[in-house]
């Protein structure tokens, strides 16, 4: 019984240690849903880029912990985009998210800004997602660092 738990508490040290290591992201990602008029209890924000007026609803449906790997790549006009890839919890979120949302804005904030809302025409069952609409490359490098894991 006393090896039985001695290998349960190595077991439980062992994971809060792979926790420990794993610093928190600095850079915040919120996915919401979101609607072009606005809704009792939900946040107004503005994109900065194209001036679009949203609100989101009140809790972020996804966050940068649902994202498994972050990939930059460059779009065809030469602006850096990221490539999110969800783990299994956040695939299945964003599948029934998109399928529950279609026709509706899905608003992508980061650092508190919102930064895309792209309107959902079909649903997203691979769990990954495109982000664009950095001020910089490097910007949009320090975010695949941060998210990749």
């Amino acid at each position: 019984m006393r090896a039985l738990f001695a290998a349960l508490a190595l077991v439980l040290l062992s994971a809060c240690a792979s926790q420990a290591q794993r610093p928190p992201a600095a850079h915040q990602l919120g996915i919401y849903p979101a609607r072009t008029a606005s809704v009792d209890g939900w946040q107004a924000q503005t994109d900065r880029h194209s001036g679009v007026h949203l609100w989101l609803a009140p809790q972020a449906a996804l966050t940068e912990a649902d994202v498994q790997q972050a990939d930059m790549i460059l779009a065809p006009d030469g602006q850096p985009a990221i490539i999110l890839t969800l783990g299994a919890n956040g695939r299945a979120i964003l599948a029934s998210l998109t399928r529950s949302e279609l026709g509706q804005p899905l608003a992508f904030v980061v650092d508190g800004e919102l930064r895309l809302a792209p309107i959902i025409s079909e649903p997203v069952l691979d769990g990954r997602v495109a982000l664009t609409g950095f001020d910089s490359l490097a910007e949009a490098e320090a975010l695949v660092r941060d998210w990749s894991r």
